[in-house]
């Protein structure tokens, strides 16, 4: 949509007291692609990762990387070449050195809802395709394969197999070399839903073999696996480790004192050796069901739904705990008692600021399922916003440096700026500034149109993020040399000014 649009609509959130500005929103041309994932590098720009229906066309893997302005720098599709096989994106991250890493799955037809073999991908910062890995046939049906990156490049893969069965993990250096391949002596894990990277640690978590199991496994980086534990509970949602090297595993089981449906949600935690050390619940008085957890600065923070006990429509639930498992706040999203309202992910500050993004009310226009985002400060909501998107959800968010965090829709692959004026950061301000620049594409000589009145420090950065050039630019017409740089795309950023897209061809 146009950014005017989107600025607008910050103004009015503003000046409705929402305390909140959308710095800008962008969807995919295509409308059939879907937001699955998203990650933040060291520069602020936004990576993600999302796919299309194969009912529709090329049903491939798509990979975009915006910058702060709201530029899109690239997009990259990687496809089987093979029109019975099709891609699913499940991760993506970022290095120190803003590699970016993917992994998904290919199936085998567009009726089959087994994944045949996992994918691996590494772009450099400018987006071009570094390496690809496959590992398959290994008939994978774990509902994620994800991966995790060292301070040294070193990549981390974790999926869970059912040929050979078991949680796997395998790990390739910066150049894509395999260094193992391994996996549980005896095989507990099932599917997976989580992997965190703790120091020289590495925990894998998601269901267990057997009757409502969670199950969990941890490994050095050498590839020594050091212990592994089935939960009682039904799967392991979420896993996270402290300084201490405690892991601590989400799940729910059944309240046995209340009739039968009752789920309360469970935090149990385990030493370093794997030593089973406590286990706290918290009912919320309904079906409670955990989706997504972060460890921050010494607090938990948990995200998930709860039908009430008479059933219905389930609201989302947030609380927040210490290491000790004392429960700090809880809060609930309702914003519509006739709708479902479901979280997707979440994201927490140091100062203990929780942002949830995920699908739910209220009524706009007949529509019931809409993008919802939300802030809340020790259990108190400080702001929402609600996009009248039917069927877009908010499946992930990532904070900026500063006073932003991004979000990531599930339809039209959208991506969200928001500025949030609540924080303890200086809050940015919206792009006022006009630019032009002529010729493009340009040879030597960059000429640019401004109407401030005084000179704008400007800086020339490529598409993967760096800064090759910098100056001032003077008021109303300013000649840049560009006699030096390659041919290829730059972008012109300058204080409080759009952002300027060029192309050089000698």
């Amino acid at each position: 949509m146009p950014r005017i649009y989107h600025l607008l609509i910050g103004l009015l959130a503003s000046a409705s007291h929402a305390q909140y500005t959308i710095d800008w929103s962008h969807a995919a041309a295509d409308t059939y692609k879907n937001g699955v994932m998203a990650a933040r590098d060291t520069s602020d720009n936004v990576v993600v990762v999302g796919t299309r229906s194969s009912f529709v066309g090329a049903a491939n893997l798509f990979t975009q990387k915006y910058n702060k302005e709201g530029v899109l720098l690239w997009e990259q599709v990687d496809g089987t070449g093979v029109n019975a096989y099709w891609e699913q994106p499940t991760w993506v991250t970022t290095s120190v050195t803003n590699q970016i890493y993917v992994t998904g799955y290919s199936y085998t037809g567009t009726s089959n809802i087994f994944p045949d073999s996992v994918i691996v991908l590494k772009y450099d910062p400018a987006g071009t395709l570094l390496w690809r890995r496959t590992l398959g046939p290994t008939f994978i049906f774990g509902v994620q394969v994800r991966c995790v990156v060292d301070s040294d490049d070193n990549l981390y893969v974790g999926a869970a197999g059912l040929q050979p069965a078991g949680f796997h993990l395998i790990k390739y250096d910066a150049n894509g070399v395999e260094v193992f391949h391994t996996m549980e002596a005896e095989p507990i894990g099932v599917t997976m839903n989580a992997m965190r990277l703790k120091e020289d640690r590495i925990v894998l978590a998601g269901t267990g073999v057997g009757a409502v199991h969670g199950a969990v496994a941890m490994w050095d980086t050498a590839g020594d696996l050091l212990w592994s534990r089935l939960v009682r509970g039904y799967s392991a949602h979420d896993v996270e480790v402290d300084d201490a090297l405690v892991t601590y595993v989400l799940t729910s089981y059944q309240d046995l004192a209340q009739p039968l449906g009752d789920r309360d949600v469970i935090l149990k935690t385990f030493g370093a050796d794997g030593d089973s050390l406590t286990q706290h619940v918290y009912d919320f008085n309904g079906t409670d069901q955990p989706v997504r957890m972060a460890l921050v600065n010494g607090r938990i923070t948990v995200t998930g739904w709860t039908i009430p006990p008479a059933g219905g429509y389930m609201n989302w639930t947030t609380f927040q705990t210490d290491l000790d498992g004392t429960l700090l706040w809880n809060a609930s999203y309702d914003a519509m008692p006739s709708n479902d309202e479901i979280p997707g992910w979440l994201a927490v500050r140091e100062d203990g600021d929780v942002y949830v993004t995920g699908k739910g009310g209220p009524l706009f226009q007949g529509q019931f399922q809409q993008y919802v985002t939300l802030k809340y400060r020790n259990g108190v909501q400080q702001w929402a916003h609600t996009d009248p998107y039917y069927g877009y959800n908010g499946v992930a968010c990532v904070l900026g440096k500063d006073s932003a965090l991004y979000v990531l829709g599930q339809g039209s692959m959208t991506v969200t700026r928001y500025i949030d004026e609540l924080t303890t950061g200086a809050s940015e301000h919206p792009v006022t500034i006009p630019l032009n620049a002529y010729p493009i594409p340009a040879n030597d000589r960059l000429t640019v149109y401004t109407a401030h009145g005084t000179p704008l420090p400007y800086r020339i950065m490529d598409l993967s993020g760096r800064t090759i050039a910098n100056g001032l630019i003077e008021p109303l017409m300013h000649t840049v040399d560009v006699s030096t740089l390659p041919n290829g795309t730059y972008l012109l950023h300058a204080d409080q000014a759009e952002v300027v897209r060029f192309v050089i061809q000698h």
